[in-house]
């Protein structure tokens, strides 16, 4: 579909990001992919915590903290918000925090039609006080949106289970939400994958270091491994407590968007532990370089992996399931390299370009008020 409007005019859109598009997070990630790719898209990101450097199509907001940026912007810089916000055709949003919201009444002030992509699922999992107070505020950072956005993206069929138990207009949410998958950019779907220069079978978790990551889970299982020739490569970033030093543990902390793929091709297995998740870019990265993938059995998991087509799921927190099927993995390198191919093979149907023309089919209904359903 090509991205002119009917009246010949080209189709505009702002997708507005939290964080600057080449930061270590998933959204980033994802944000990064449909500018690349849409030639129709311009981004406008709050603040740049990291110093790294901006797209060529990206706008960033200069704030200078990490939960009120809104507040804590330079009048020039809140004047090229307004100024962006009204230039383009459509708004697309990735709301997360309170100050999201702004930027969506300031897409109703103008007038402007929007979609919001939620990419956090609503998680009960591990629950503390924080977590409790973080589930509060995206339920209501959600339900607004839902009230003012022209449309909601979620990123699998279980994501939008998720929030469709807490939707507060059920008739608004069915008839606004799609389904549209996170996606990986071609190029990086290796042809073949090479085999890897290490001698001992490598692991590699990527992700935030948070209990309802299974991190300490993994930790536990990397414990038990230790007289086993297996290695863990731990990615990501957060605070990591351990009760002691682990010999095969290598923590490798943060890394930038463009390194990352290099751990991807020094491993073999790719771990999954969490125990909520919604549709991870992490693991189509680890399916276009061909690794094996051992992912908790949760409902966001089972519409990607086919246990022994694209690797093994195992229920979260069982470290003795998860020892075994790694331990089945190392003694049987021949189901390793088959599973590697077919994860080289599935991925594809997840490529930037086939999710991109998604979107831009939304953008459309939007626009031009289609009654074809999404």
């Amino acid at each position: 579909m090509n991205e002119r409007m009917r009246n010949g005019q080209t189709l505009k859109v702002l997708i507005c990001n939290f964080e600057s598009l080449q930061t270590p997070s998933g959204v980033a990630s994802y944000a990064i992919k449909l500018l690349r790719h849409l030639p129709c898209m311009e981004a406008l990101t709050t603040r740049n915590a990291f110093h790294m450097p901006l797209e060529a199509r990206e706008v960033n907001l200069e704030a200078r903290t990490r939960y009120n940026e809104i507040f804590w912007i330079t009048p020039a810089k809140l004047i090229l918000m307004y100024r962006k916000i009204r230039e383009p055709d459509l708004i697309h949003l990735n709301p997360f925090n309170f100050t999201e919201l702004i930027l969506l009444f300031l897409t109703r002030i103008y007038g402007k039609k929007c979609i919001a992509v939620m990419h956090s699922n609503i998680n009960s999992h591990c629950l503390t006080p924080v977590i409790a107070l973080e589930m509060a505020r995206l339920i209501i950072v959600y339900n607004i949106t839902l009230m003012m956005a022209d449309g909601m993206v979620f990123l699998s069929h279980a994501h939008y289970e998720n929030y469709r138990k807490y939707s507060l207009l059920k008739n608004r949410f069915k008839a606004r939400a799609a389904i549209i998958p996170n996606a990986i950019d071609a190029e990086r779907i290796l042809t073949e994958r090479k085999p890897v220069a290490e001698s001992l079978l490598t692991c590699i978790f990527v992700g935030r270091f948070e209990k309802r990551k299974g991190i300490y889970d993994l930790m536990a299982l990397a414990e038990r491994l230790q007289g086993e020739e297996i290695r863990f490569l731990i990615v990501g970033c957060g605070s990591l407590k351990l009760q002691k030093p682990l010999t095969n543990v290598t923590i490798v902390g943060k890394v930038n968007n463009e390194d990352l793929f290099d751990y991807y091709d020094k491993s073999h297995v790719f771990f999954i532990p969490s125990y909520s998740e919604a549709s991870p870019i992490t693991l189509l990265e680890a399916m276009a370089r061909g690794l094996v993938v051992l992912a908790s059995d949760i409902p966001g998991m089972r519409e990607k992996i086919e246990p022994e087509r694209n690797g093994y799921l195992f229920k979260p927190g069982d470290i003795e399931k998860m020892r075994e099927r790694l331990l089945y993995i190392k003694d049987h390198p021949q189901e390793m390299r088959r599973i590697g191919r077919n994860n080289l093979e599935d991925v594809k149907r997840f490529t930037v370009e086939n999710q991109a023309n998604q979107y831009l089919e939304v953008y459309r209904q939007i626009l031009y008020h289609d009654k074809s359903p999404y």
